[in-house]
């Protein structure tokens, strides 16, 4: 293996990057870096630099405890004077989108790094800043490596303004001259945030940051810091798998895991943390697995580690709300949790200079149309180039996410006084009664088109009228996730949360 190659080489330092990796409860635990210690003594326990850029106090302890050194600390301040950190309260996903879409056109072409949560939302917003004459590249791990690699360069190299990302697009980007970092949603914890950030404004010069964040963000963002946590069902998978095993490859694993589950090798990771299995050096891309037989106490060890393991992700996603809903300074507070002191205001975040001009409020929608299924039907049938069920409800709607051709039809915004629920439903009832047809294009899409003279459904007034019973929707939720795991999908496979809270306020008894 590796150490075998090195070990006559008489290594006298090891330079550890990221070295914050370490942290089992850190936000980018990578469960190679336990193997380091081992791999220091094996070369003699040379000296060690570890290098982060977001350690707090306590990830700084247990840098110090799995490294088994006592190491003399040296602090750059975490305070970047240039940065200027915002906050912007949106209502909801379309001025999520025209906050961003604003701010992209502000910069008049410099560059920026839109962070997303999922490859698919990147993928989508892409395509949506494109449409809004925004030069945009999509990146995430999902990629194929020439398509990462052409992403990367066309983004370095200044030939596309944008890069939407998720977190993939993050260690080993130094473009110097980012001018604005956005996130589409919270990251999962305040040291996720400075990572992210810390892109921005590395020429030194005035740069700016933006984080979107509506009403509800703080709920979702704790629902995705438990939905981040393995199971006991994935832990027991991968612990019966092991058994009888002295070397595995890590897609041999992957099986029995569902697929938004971490990967297997954390999975083992945690094991070992809680003494049910041995790792050895790695032969090849082949784990060494070393499996004692259990003790008593293995459900209890495996229990406890992932109560521990919520408690702090839920507690990492508390203090990132705190910093989004505070009225003081964010620089002192991002100062204050890395262990230092901010003696003044910084004048550089939305807090202490608030930005000169609020946005214009956008204009109240028109009521909807007497005949809602005719004023549908009508605009399908006025359609120069067909769209889809979801392209023609961002038209009707008056999306920002709409395609180019539909932005530019009479009946765009036609119901944006409706729900998106409602208006895709409405859709769902002229296709179902026959008013529309589904049918596949040329190259291969699935397009819809009015049948003319076809008689009409009568649509009443949107569900959307009453608020959804919350204690339902958060029990059809659980209900969701249980049946993801047992159908190994991810959750909204099954359905999506728009439906949940269509079913929480309709309560219909068939």
């Amino acid at each position: 293996h590796f150490l075998d190659a090195i070990a006559g080489i008489d290594i006298g330092l090891v330079v550890i990057d990221e070295v914050h990796c370490v942290s089992m409860w850190g936000h980018d635990f990578r469960p190679d870096y336990l193997f380091i210690r081992r791999a220091l003594d094996e070369l003699g326990r040379p000296a060690i630099l570890g290098m982060t850029a977001t350690a707090t106090p306590a990830t700084e302890r247990e840098i110090a405890a799995a490294l088994g050194r006592e190491p003399e600390v040296v602090r750059t301040s975490v305070v970047r004077p240039n940065l200027r950190y915002d906050v912007e309260i949106v209502d909801g996903e379309e001025d999520r989108l025209r906050t961003l879409v604003r701010r992209l056109h502000d910069l008049r072409g410099a560059s920026a790094i839109v962070y997303a949560r999922s490859r698919r939302s990147c993928e989508s917003l892409a395509r949506t800043l494109r449409v809004h004459d925004l030069a945009a590249v999509h990146y995430h791990a999902g990629l194929e490596p020439v398509e990462r690699g052409n992403a990367q360069e066309a983004f370095i190299e200044g030939r596309v303004q944008t890069v939407v990302a998720t977190t993939a697009f993050g260690m080993g980007i130094d473009k110097p001259d980012i001018r604005l970092v956005a996130l589409y949603n919270y990251p999962e914890s305040l040291e996720s945030y400075v990572q992210m950030v810390g892109r921005a404004g590395r020429d030194g010069r005035a740069s700016d940051t933006v984080l979107l964040a509506s009403r509800s963000d703080a709920t979702q963002l704790r629902r995705f810091a438990r939905s981040d946590i393995p199971t006991v069902a994935d832990l027991r998978s991968v612990y019966s798998r092991l058994r009888g095993c002295a070397e595995v490859l890590p897609e041999d694993l992957a099986s029995g895991v569902a697929r938004d589950e971490p990967d297997p090798r954390v999975l083992i990771g945690m094991l070992e943390q809680v003494g049910l299995v041995r790792r050895g050096f790695d032969a090849g891309r082949a784990m060494q697995i070393e499996v004692p037989d259990p003790p008593a106490d293995a459900a209890a060890r495996i229990d406890a580690l992932l109560a521990r393991y919520e408690e702090e992700a839920l507690a990492r996603a508390d203090r990132l709300v705190r910093f989004a809903e505070s009225r003081s300074c964010r620089h002192r507070q991002v100062a204050e949790h890395f262990g230092e002191t901010l003696a003044d205001d910084c004048g550089m975040c939305d807090v202490c200079s608030p930005p000169a001009a609020a946005p214009a409020p956008k204009a109240p929608a028109a009521a909807l149309p007497d005949d809602i299924a005719g004023a549908i039907h009508g605009a399908v049938l006025a359609l120069r180039w067909p769209l889809g069920r979801t392209g023609l409800a961002a038209m009707l709607r008056g999306s920002m996410s709409a395609p180019r051709s539909a932005q530019r039809s009479p009946h765009f915004g036609l119901l944006a006084a409706a729900s998106q629920t409602d208006v895709k439903r409405w859709i769902q009832l002229l296709e179902s009664g026959g008013a529309l047809e589904a049918f596949e294009s040329d190259d291969g899409f699935r397009l819809l088109r009015a049948r003319p003279g076809a008689e009409l459904p009568r649509i009443g007034s949107p569900t959307g009228a009453g608020p959804p019973d919350e204690g339902l929707f958060e029990r059809l939720r659980a209900w969701r996730l249980d049946r993801a795991r047992e159908d190994e999908v991810p959750a909204y496979v099954v359905l999506h949360d728009a439906t949940l809270r269509e079913l929480a306020t309709a309560k219909p008894e068939s």
